[in-house]
């Protein structure tokens, strides 16, 4: 349950890591800020730890301050930069208050460190700059203008930790989003490689067995058609047999390169398996998904790819099946795909059956 508060109660993916540990610690913040704000409110009001009513009263507006963030970070993802400079203003303000009300404290200024350290954390190189930038200006402006108890070597020291905290954090900050750029690339491309068939490029069998599912569970919704079309690479083994497997390799690049040609961009096109391939034609009739199939049955025996210096004409069979209403799991429009193909082949293959 607290998991979820510091999240807002929202979603996150893998790769969104570095994004679910800013929402935990805006979160984690603003409910400090809450608590601590209303106990020296509270307390100075009893009269046990007294602070300047004006100090005080600022103390019950940052708590409010807080508490809006966390609401407004509930509301979307998207609140967080918003969210994130409420806390930062609020908190900038609250300590200039503490700065000039709280005399008796010889160690305020501290809590700007810890303001430019979060600025950065939460909202990048930019805006930690800023926020030193402005709290160096609120403490050499109202040590110049009022008498804030301190000396000036204090102060001295105070602003040269600052500069130094700031840039030390500038160089953390940067580094830190230059691994997390580093790890989201390779995270993507991990997820590439790992739905990708590596010989020809295309959606490999397990990204093809998401999609397809996620095809039939949007034809329950809208009853939007589509063809299920299996493919087999006509007596690759012999070719294999005779030439070499990198020659058989170099085969099946050819015939995905041809039927790529043919096919329309919102098509899905899939290896799932040695020479088994399989296309997702979306939003089609049976009239268009059959002659699609057979201009690619056509095409792919028109075209002769060369192995060392012979011709080779290649041949494909197809297995057709249009998703049916009485479908209940995707994997009957694969039998009877499935069914089509081993018929294709059985009646002399380079052919489609349905």
């Amino acid at each position: 349950m607290f998991e979820s508060f510091l999240l807002s109660g929202s979603e996150f993916t893998d790769n969104d890591d570095f994004l679910r540990f800013k929402f935990k610690v805006i979160n984690l913040i603003a409910l400090v800020i809450i608590v601590f704000s209303l106990i020296f409110a509270i307390l100075s009001d009893l009269g046990i730890n007294e602070i300047s009513e004006i100090h005080t009263n600022v103390n019950y507006v940052y708590a409010c301050f807080a508490m809006l963030s966390i609401g407004y970070l509930r509301l979307s993802k998207e609140n967080l930069v918003v969210a994130t400079q409420i806390i930062l203003f609020s908190s900038l303000i609250t300590f200039a208050s503490a700065l000039f009300f709280v005399v008796e404290d010889e160690f305020r200024i501290i809590w700007f460190y810890l303001l430019v350290f979060i600025a950065y954390i939460l909202a990048g190189s930019l805006y930690g700059v800023v926020y030193t930038i402005a709290s160096l200006l609120v403490i050499l402006l109202e040590n110049y203008f009022f008498d804030l108890g301190l000396s000036e070597l204090a102060i001295n020291s105070a602003v040269l930790g600052l500069v130094i905290g700031s840039l030390l954090s500038f160089i953390y900050t940067n580094k830190i989003t230059e691994y997390q750029s580093i790890l989201y690339k390779k995270n993507e491309n991990l997820k590439l490689l790992s739905s990708t068939d590596f010989l020809t490029g295309l959606m490999n069998k397990r990204l093809f067995d998401k999609t397809i599912s996620e095809y039939f569970l949007n034809f329950q919704v809208s009853q939007k058609s589509f063809a299920l079309l299996v493919l087999d690479l006509d007596h690759l083994k012999k070719i294999n047999d005779k030439y070499g497997r990198p020659s058989g390799d170099e085969i099946l690049i050819s015939f995905t390169y041809i039927i790529k040609l043919l096919l329309k961009q919102k098509d899905v096109f899939a290896r799932i398996g040695g020479e088994e391939f399989a296309i997702l034609l979306q939003d089609t009739n049976k009239k268009d998904a059959i002659r699609v199939a057979q201009m690619i049955c056509q095409e792919v025996a028109r075209k002769e790819v060369y192995i060392t210096s012979d011709s080779i004409t290649i041949r494909t069979s197809i297995g057709l099946a249009m998703i049916d209403s009485k479908d209940t799991h995707v994997s009957e429009i694969f039998k009877r795909a499935d069914k089509a193909l081993y018929k294709a082949k059985d009646e002399g293959r380079n052919k489609v059956c349905i």
